[in-house]
């Protein structure tokens, strides 16, 4: 039986609450029911299971990936991974209460080093997430990934890593969050306005649904070590030609009602402004992070407008001519610095965190996709 996590509140305590919308469950049953119907998928009960085997002190936890969502040319099999993150305020108490509950999810040295120092490998290094990988979980295997909530909250407002922010700016079923941190709802929204932001400067003046949802779907994989070796190299497309509706249901009425004088959709097709003006205003609402990185890159008009009055900077573009016709290449090479950063470490804490055996069988089972798709 196939059902909607509305319908599962109960399970979750009273300040938790599930967030997907009824259209986004109805979008989900209608991939499950119209196109995928010869596919068995883990349905939401198996995901709360998961958490429920966690510790509980979560301030968001949410589910991702291929082993959740159909991907094209991939299908669910048995050995399918579920993917899960789970943010938390208080890393130390997590791991060392997980420690006790389900200490076998670690490697032995990790084990004996303790909770604190498993905390600071986390919130030191990398993308500031921790994975423990390939768990078996009843008839499947799972991975989750622990953040703390100041971690998050910082990558969803300045791009600091790009990695779980990046994550959610494709679909995922988020399963819990906590209501009485408002500012991680915020969070969450801003997060998907910045990438609306970045991608609609990345885009021609028109361009289709599919070409907008690969533009968001690809900002987090662009830098990223395993998109060079180890991952699918038709990966993005993959992810948007399955997901078409749930992109939709995630970005369509936010672009409406914050792009509506900017951004037009008319026959299949989207038209945007892109005069100097609303450049800079995408600009002027990028992330500090990526803001920062941009500066360093170029000294243009449009550049030095992030920090200038507009009327200022649009006298200066006047008379250049362009704001810079090279901006969509410095935004490309800065969003690229943000992810080879923080994914090229957080791939290397991935060996240590997962032990050799399980980091030998994962990045085997990485690359034969990556052959796979080279094919």
């Amino acid at each position: 039986m196939i059902r909607c996590p509305l319908l599962l509140s109960k399970f979750l305590p009273s300040h938790k609450s599930v967030l997907p919308s009824l259209s986004m469950c109805q979008g989900w049953y209608n991939t499950r029911r119209n196109i995928h119907e010869d596919v068995i998928q883990k349905d939401y009960p198996y995901f709360f299971r998961v958490l429920e085997s966690l510790p509980k002190n979560r301030s968001l936890a949410f589910a991702y990936g291929s082993g959740v969502f159909k991907q094209a040319g991939k299908a669910w099999t048995k050995n399918s991974m579920s993917d899960f993150i789970i943010a938390t305020p208080d890393p130390v108490t997590w791991h060392a209460q997980n420690l006790e509950i389900n200490p076998h999810h670690y490697p032995t040295t990790i084990r004996l080093l303790g909770p604190k120092f498993i905390s600071y490998l986390q919130t030191n290094f990398g993308a500031k997430i921790y994975f423990n990988t390939l768990i078996p979980f009843e008839d499947g295997l799972i991975k989750y990934g622990v953040i703390s909530t100041s971690d998050l909250m910082a990558d969803l407002e300045n791009w600091t890593t790009l990695y779980v922010s990046g994550r959610l700016h494709k679909p995922v079923n988020i399963l819990e969050q906590d209501q009485s941190l408002p500012e991680l709802r915020l969070g969450l929204a801003s997060n998907l306005t910045s990438a609306l932001h970045a991608s609609l400067l990345g885009l021609p003046e028109k361009f289709t649904p599919e070409e907008l949802y690969l533009q968001l779907a690809g900002l987090s994989y662009s830098g990223d070590l395993r998109m060079l070796v180890g991952e699918d190299k038709n990966k993005v497309q993959n992810i948007v030609s399955a997901q078409m509706s749930l992109f939709e249901g995630l970005y369509d009425k936010r672009l409406k009602a914050l792009f509506s004088d900017s951004v037009h959709f008319h026959n299949g097709t989207y038209t945007q402004d892109k005069s100097d003006s609303s450049k800079l205003h995408h600009l002027q609402n990028l992330p500090s992070s990526l803001i920062e990185l941009m500066l360093g890159k170029s000294k243009s008009a449009v550049i030095e407008g992030l920090l200038a009055s507009e009327n200022e900077v649009l006298n200066k573009s006047s008379a250049s001519g362009d704001l810079d016709p090279k901006l969509q290449e410095v935004l490309r090479e800065s969003i690229s610095t943000i992810v080879q950063r923080s994914s090229t470490p957080q791939a290397l804490k991935g060996i240590i965190s997962a032990g050799p055996y399980k980091a030998a069988i994962y990045s085997s089972a990485k690359l034969k996709k990556m052959m796979k798709s080279l094919k």
